[in-house]
C-alpha cells in the first residue's frame, strides 16, 4: 500500500481513529485515579562501631576495619531477607505477620548494600503510619541481632546498626505517565483498528 493510499484512508476515518485514541486516554486516566494508595519507603542504615580501640599499632589506614564493616553489612542485607528477622520486625512493630508465608516474608524488604557501610532498604504498603512505624522497630531488632552476636560483650568496639528517618512517597503511578502510556496505547491500536475497518469494508 502506498502512503498516498494510507493517508487517504486516515482522512476518510479520521473520527473513528480519534475516538480510538480519546478512549484509550479516558480509561488511562480512570485507571490511575482508582489506582490503590500505596506508599514507596526508602531507609537508610550506616554500620558504626560502639566506642574506638586506642592501638599504638599502625592500623594500615583502618583498611581491616573497612573490611569488616563490609562483610557485617552483608550479614544484614540477609537479615532482612530472612523471615525470622522480619516476623521480629512486624512483632515489634505490632503488625500482624500470620497471614504472610515465607516467600511473602522474605520480600517484604528489599536491602542493598551500597558501599562499606551503608545500606539501602525499599518496602512498600498502604499504611503510611505503620511504614513510619516499621523503620523504627527495623533499626531497634537489627542492632538486637548485632547484640547477641557479641557473646558476653568480649569485643567493646561492636558494630551498631544506625539508621536515618525513613523517605515515604506515593507508590501509584503518575498521570501524567499513565496519560502517555494511554496515548501510545491508544495511537497503536487506533493505527491498526483503522486498516483492519478499511480491509473488511472493502471486503463487503
Amino acid at each position: 500500500m502506498e502512503l498516498r493510499n494510507l493517508v487517504l484512508i486516515f482522512q476518510k476515518q479520521w473520527v473513528f481513529f480519534l475516538a480510538t485514541v480519546v478512549a484509550f486516554i479516558f480509561v488511562a486516566w480512570i485507571w490511575q485515579k482508582e489506582q490503590a494508595v500505596t506508599y514507596q519507603v526508602t531507609l537508610l542504615l550506616n554500620i558504626g562501631r560502639s566506642g574506638v580501640n586506642e592501638t599504638t599499632n599502625y592500623t594500615y589506614d583502618s583498611f581491616y576495619r573497612l573490611q569488616a564493616d563490609e562483610r557485617f553489612a552483608d550479614t544484614v542485607v540477609r537479615w532482612l531477607t530472612t523471615p525470622r528477622v522480619v516476623e521480629d520486625i512486624y512483632h515489634e512493630a505490632g503488625l500482624n505477620a500470620k497471614m504472610l508465608g515465607f516467600k511473602d516474608l522474605s520480600r517484604v524488604f528489599t536491602p542493598g548494600r551500597l558501599s562499606s557501610q551503608m545500606i539501602t532498604v525499599k518496602y512498600s504498603g498502604s499504611n503510611e503510619k505503620a511504614l513510619t512505624q516499621l523503620a523504627a522497630v527495623t533499626v531497634t531488632v537489627l542492632n538486637r541481632h548485632t547484640t547477641t552476636l557479641n557473646t558476653g560483650e568480649k569485643e567493646k568496639n561492636w558494630f551498631v546498626v544506625i539508621g536515618s528517618d525513613p523517605v515515604i512517597r506515593d507508590g501509584r503511578v503518575g498521570l501524567n505517565l499513565a496519560l502517555a502510556v494511554g496515548l501510545a496505547v491508544g495511537l497503536f491500536i487506533g493505527f491498526w483498528l483503522v486498516l483492519l475497518r478499511h480491509y473488511f469494508a472493502d471486503k463487503k
